[in-house]
């Protein structure tokens, strides 16, 4: 029997209009973005063939719905692992960026013995590392997977769920800080730059990652703007090209440590 919102006032079934495919897909279309807007736009696994899955991993199938007897709770574990892996981690943290910088401060050793040559290399190696970090975030699978689940985590509709991917993705960012803040405090303490007060390497890390990861993520929708080089002095005088990573990671750098001031006075 029809329930009564299906009735009209003749008490027939009320049938849905005919309707162009145009007016359906726009219908279709209008209400899915009102519903997402109440829910969020989560993180779909249903791609992932779960029996193709468990043949790959060469389980039996008991084993496996024995841990994971509803689908919801293996996607959980799943994201979480997804959140926790080594692919995750070194997604935030690329050591090919320390290379490179260590690399250019090698080069201009030359350099260092006064504060203005300091400050020379120091903006040098912003330059350079800065685009390369950019570069390597914009191309990294594993990186897009974790702004993924950063994006959506708080959109899980599992409490549970929703906690314990948080968590997971709260130890990659400590860890991602930890090491990142390492590197930082290292290479400008070896310059003899110190920070300001109430200013910490642990902030550079988050500030700059900030700036870097946001532009690449902007690439994919404005890649003419993120890609617009701007050209200012490099280490030598000439016109360089600068991308807007590296002036923004030079910006938050210049804020936060005493380049004008060298812990140790020149000799």
């Amino acid at each position: 029997m029809p329930d009564d919102a299906d009735e009209d006032i003749w008490g027939a079934a009320a049938r849905a209009p005919r309707l162009s495919s145009d007016e359906s897909r726009r219908r279709v279309m209008i209400t899915a973005v009102k519903m997402l807007e109440r829910t969020g736009l989560t993180v779909s696994l249903e791609h992932l063939n779960l029996e193709k899955l468990i043949r790959a991993a060469e389980v039996p199938r008991s084993a496996f719905y024995r841990l994971w007897p509803a689908k919801d709770r293996f996607f959980a574990d799943l994201l979480v692992e997804l959140a926790t892996a080594s692919e995750a981690n070194d997604a935030m943290f690329y050591p090919g960026t320390q290379d490179v910088a260590y690399g250019v401060i090698d080069k201009y050793q030359h350099l260092l013995g006064t504060t203005e040559g300091r400050v020379a290399v120091l903006r040098e190696v912003a330059r350079v590392a800065t685009r390369v970090n950019f570069e390597h975030f914009s191309e990294s699978v594993s990186w897009r997977s974790h702004v993924t689940l950063v994006a959506t985590a708080s959109s899980l509709a599992d409490t549970e769920h929703r906690d314990r991917v948080a968590a997971a993705l709260q130890e990659t960012e400590r860890r991602f800080i930890e090491r990142t803040a390492e590197f930082y405090g290292t290479a400008l303490a070896g310059l003899g730059f110190s920070f300001y007060p109430g200013a910490s390497a642990e902030l550079l890390a988050g500030l700059g990652a900030a700036v870097v990861e946001g532009l690449a993520q902007r690439r994919l929708v404005n890649p003419d703007l993120v890609d617009t080089m701007i050209m200012k002095p490099g280490i030598d005088g000439e016109l360089v090209e600068w991308h807007p990573a590296a002036l923004g990671f030079w910006g938050i750098l210049e804020g936060l440590v005493d380049v004008e001031t060298r812990r140790d006075s020149d000799s």
